[in-house]
């Protein structure tokens, strides 16, 4: 009897300490796991992508830094496929390509991104035109000058010259970007806007 006592007893001990080895052995894997758990909810987030906006330029395309103001200029001159990859990966791919041998400057391609186009001569970016339409890329230059600004509006921040003899209508020209005004009435719209090397009949 003692010894079936004996047995019992032991056999409840082991059971204990069974059981307190797996309750201490639960308790060391959660310890273990809540700082990790603890230091990746601390974990930095990664920074978001800051935004980039295409302005006009007179010298080609800056592609400014919207929340830090900074701007990077790709140049009239730059490789095709350079300047294809910038403009697509802010306005999309390009909805078509066209050429042109009837220009007064040769032959030029186009890449048409909605009514804005760049323009090249043997793979290098030698202009841009953007126009009004149904397409129309919501695109200006720094100092705020895009389609539907008016000419008095346009007046307040930059210099301007009317060409008087121009046949294509009320053009302009800034030293840097020229363009058309819908009339010559103080609150004419701009309708047209274009630098560089461009396919323009006159």
């Amino acid at each position: 009897m003692r010894t079936n006592l004996r047995r019992g007893l032991l056999l409840g001990l082991a059971v204990v300490l069974t059981a307190c080895s797996e309750e201490e052995r639960d308790a060391g894997q959660a310890a273990q796991a809540a700082p990790t758990e603890q230091s990746a909810s601390k974990q930095p987030k990664a920074p978001a992508a800051a935004e980039i906006e295409i302005a006009l330029d007179g010298e080609g395309l800056r592609f400014v830094n919207a929340e830090t103001g900074s701007a990077r200029l790709l140049a009239f001159g730059a490789e095709r496929a350079t300047t294809e990859g910038a403009i697509a990966a802010q306005r999309g791919e390009a909805d078509e390509r066209s050429s042109s041998q009837d220009c007064g400057a040769g032959l030029i391609e186009f890449t048409h991104y909605g009514d804005f186009s760049a323009n090249f001569q043997e793979d290098r970016f030698v202009g841009w035109f953007l126009r009004d339409g149904d397409k129309q890329a919501a695109l200006a230059t720094m100092s705020g000058i895009g389609i539907g600004t008016t000419r008095s509006e346009m007046a307040k921040s930059v210099e301007f010259d009317i060409d008087e003899n121009s046949t294509i209508g009320t053009e302009f020209h800034t030293g840097g970007f020229s363009g058309l005004f819908e009339s010559q009435a103080p609150d004419a719209r701009i309708t047209d806007l274009w630098a560089g090397t461009n396919c323009i009949f006159r």
